[in-house]
C-alpha cells in the first residue's frame, strides 16, 4: 500500500515541476516582447527617459514611442 503511495507522490511532483517550468518559461517570453515589462516602464517619465537611451535597440524605441504617445503597445 505505500509503495502505491510513493508512486503517487512522485507523480505529483513531477507534474508540480512541469509545471513550474513551463510557467518560467511563459513569462520569460512574454517579457522578452513586452517591452512596458522588460524596461520596468509605469509613468511617461520613465518611457522619456529611456527613448533618450543610446544602449536601447531601434525596435524597442518605437514600442516605448507609440506607449509614449498614447498608442499602447
Amino acid at each position: 500500500m505505500s509503495l502505491w503511495l510513493y508512486i503517487l507522490l512522485a507523480i505529483v511532483a513531477i507534474i508540480q515541476a512541469a509545471i513550474f517550468i513551463m510557467a518560467r518559461r511563459i513569462r520569460k517570453k512574454e517579457k522578452e516582447n513586452n517591452v512596458l515589462l522588460k524596461y520596468n516602464i509605469n509613468t511617461r517619465q520613465r518611457a522619456w527617459q529611456l527613448l533618450a537611451d543610446p544602449s536601447i535597440p531601434e525596435e524597442d524605441k518605437k514600442k516605448i514611442q507609440a506607449y509614449y504617445d498614447g498608442e499602447g503597445e
